[in-house]
C-alpha cells in the first residue's frame, strides 16, 4: 500500500539509519570476542543501511513502519544496556555507562523515527529547498563524530579484562601449581619482606597435563625451611608492580547479573544453580575447595596448634578479625591446598579468638589476573592483593604496623610491591558468600571496583 509520504520527506530518516547502521558495523568489529553480540550489530547494520537505501525509493506503508521498528529496537537496546544489562547475551550481562559512539549511534536511530512520524504529520506542507543537503550534511556530521570517537581505539568492555597466563596448572587434587618454582632471594635494601628460603629451584608438576604423577606433586608439596626476614627497613612511597585495571571477568560480570555472590551456609547444601559465568567443571572445582577447606581447617580450631605448625600472626587481631600467616609456604609453587593454606584466619570476639577461614595466597609476583586463577571458579571467585599495608619485623615476625598515606608511603616499616593475589575460603557462615573477602582495608584490591567484586557483598545485602 502506497503512503503520501515523499521521497523528500523521507531523507532526514533514510539517512540518520545509514548513519547508525555504519556505526553499528565498526562496532561489529570491536564486539568480535562475543559471537552472539558480534551477530546483533550485523544485523542491524544490514537491516539499517539496507531500509535506510529501500526506502528513498519505495514509501510503502510496511517498508516504512519496518524502519521504524528496527530503529526503535536499536534505542530500546542501548537504553537497556545503559540501565539494566541483558544477562542473556554475552558481553551485555552488566550496564556499562553511555560512550558517545553508542549514545550519537542510539540518537541517530532515534532521530530516524521522528523523522519518520514528522515526515506523515506533515504530509501536506510545501518542501523547503535544499532539505535533501541538510539532512545528508547532518546525519554525516554526526556519523562522523561517532566514528571519531573510536578511531585508533581498541575497545574492551569497560567491565570485563583479559586474563594473563603465567603457566600455571590445576593438578588432579584441585591444587593449583607453577611447573617451576624459583625462590627469590631479596637484598637488605628491599622494601619487601624477606621471605627467601634459598636460591633453590624447586621442581613442581608439568604443565602439560592437569594429570599430575604423585612423585611430581609431592615434590611440590614440599615447602622450603628457612624463613629469612629482612635486614633493614626503609620508610619511604611504592609505587606498586601490580597492574589493576578495575575490571571484571566476563564470567564475574554474568555472575554479578544473576544474583552473585548469596549467602552461604556452610551446614546447607552447597548450590551453585542459576549462577550465570560458571561451567560445570568450575562449580565442581569450587564445591571440592569449599568441602576440602571445611574437612581440613578444624585441626587448627585452636591457634595454640596454629602456632605449634609454624603460623604467626601478622597483629591486626583489632580489626576483629586476625590473620596467622604461615610464611614458608608463600612461595611453595602451590595454592589453593587446603593441607597446606597460607594464612589462617580468626575472629576476636571478646578475646575469643574462632577459626572462620583460610586464606589462600599465590607465590610473590603472581598476576592478580592470571588465567588459571580466574578461570579455577569462574565468575564465583574474586582474587585480591594488598598494596597499602604497612610491614615491620618485631620480634623476628612479620607485623602490619598501619597502612600507606595518600602519597602511598608508610610512616612507619614498608610497602610490599608484589603482593600475593589471595583469596578466602569460609568454614562459617557469610552473607557475601563462601569466597567472600573481609569488608574495610582487609579487602585489599581486585580487578574491579568494590562496588562490582564478586567477593563483597552487592546491593542486596
Amino acid at each position: 500500500m502506497k503512503t503520501s509520504f515523499s521521497t523528500e520527506r523521507l531523507r532526514w530518516a533514510a539517512y540518520a539509519s545509514i548513519g547508525a547502521g555504519v556505526v553499528h558495523g565498526t562496532a561489529m568489529g570491536m564486539h568480535a570476542e562475543h559471537a552472539t553480540l558480534a551477530k546483533i550489530f550485523m544485523a542491524f547494520t544490514l537491516l539499517q543501511v539496507g531500509w535506510g537505501i529501500v526506502v528513498l525509493s519505495n514509501q510503502q506503508l510496511w517498508v516504512v513502519v519496518s524502519g521504524c521498528v528496527v530503529n526503535a529496537a536499536a534505542v530500546a537496546g542501548w537504553v537497556a544496556t545503559r540501565f539494566v544489562g541483558i544477562s542473556f547475551i554475552g558481553g551485555l550481562e552488566v550496564t556499562e555507562k553511555p560512550q558517545p559512539a553508542d549514545t550519537l549511534c542510539a540518537a541517530l536511530a532515534a532521530f530516524s523515527v521522528v523523522a519518520v512520524f514528522v515526515a506523515w504529520k506533515r504530509r501536506t506542507t510545501a518542501i523547503k529547498k535544499l532539505r535533501h543537503f541538510d539532512a545528508a550534511a547532518l546525519t554525516s556530521v554526526v556519523t562522523f563524530l561517532a566514528l571519531l570517537s573510536v578511531a585508533g581505539t581498541t575497545h574492551q568492555h569497560s567491565h570485563f579484562v583479559q586474563a594473563t597466563d603465567s603457566q600455571l596448572a590445576i593438578a588432579a587434587d584441585g591444587v593449583i601449581v607453577s611447573p617451576t618454582t624459583i625462590v627469590r632471594t631479596l637484598d637488605s635494601s628491599s622494601s619487601v619482606p624477606n621471605t627467601d628460603v634459598s636460591s633453590t629451584e624447586v621442581s613442581a608438576v608439568s604443565t602439560s597435563s592437569s594429570v599430575q604423577t604423585s612423585s611430581s606433586v609431592e615434590a611440590a608439596k614440599k615447602p622450603s625451611t628457612k624463613n629469612t626476614q629482612p635486614a633493614t627497613t626503609s620508610t619511604q612511597a611504592v609505587t606498586s608492580t601490580t597492574t589493576h585495571s578495575h575490571t571484571l571477568t566476563a564470567a564475574q560480570a554474568a555472575a554479578a547479573a544473576s544474583g552473585w555472590p548469596r549467602a552461604f551456609d556452610p551446614a546447607a547444601p552447597i548450590d551453585f544453580s542459576g549462577i550465570g559465568g560458571v561451567t560445570a567443571e568450575q562449580a565442581a572445582r569450587a564445591t571440592a575447595l569449599i568441602q576440602a577447606t571445611a574437612r581440613d581447617l578444624p585441626k587448627y580450631a585452636q591457634v595454640s596448634a596454629a602456632v605449634a605448625d609454624g603460623y604467626t600472626s601478622i597483629g591486626d587481631g583489632g580489626t576483629g578479625f586476625e590473620h596467622y600467616v604461615k610464611w614458608t609456604l608463600l612461595n611453595d609453587g602451590r595454592v589453593l591446598d587446603t593441607a597446606a593454606p597460607e594464612s589462617l584466619v580468626y575472629a576476636v570476639r571478646g578475646g575469643v579468638k574462632t577459626l572462620v577461614s583460610a586464606m589462600f595466597m599465590a607465590d610473590k609476583g603472581t598476576p592478580i589476573n592470571d588465567k588459571t586463577l580466574v578461570d579455577y571458579a569462574g565468575g564465583l571467585m574474586q582474587w585480591h592483593v594488598h598494596t597499602n599495608l604497612c610491614w615491620l619485623t618485631l620480634n623476628g615476625a612479620m607485623r602490619v604496623v598501619g597502612v600507606t598515606d595518600a602519597q602511598g608511603a608508610c610512616r612507619f616499616g614498608f610497602v610490599e610491591t608484589d603482593g600475593s593475589p589471595m583469596v578466602h575460603v569460609w568454614i562459617t557462615p557469610h552473607e557475601c558468600g563462601p569466597f567472600a573477602a573481609i569488608e574495610g582495608v582487609a579487602a585489599g584490591v581486585a580487578d574491579a571496583s568494590d562496588a562490582e567484586r564478586v567477593d563483597l557483598c552487592n546491593k542486596a545485602h
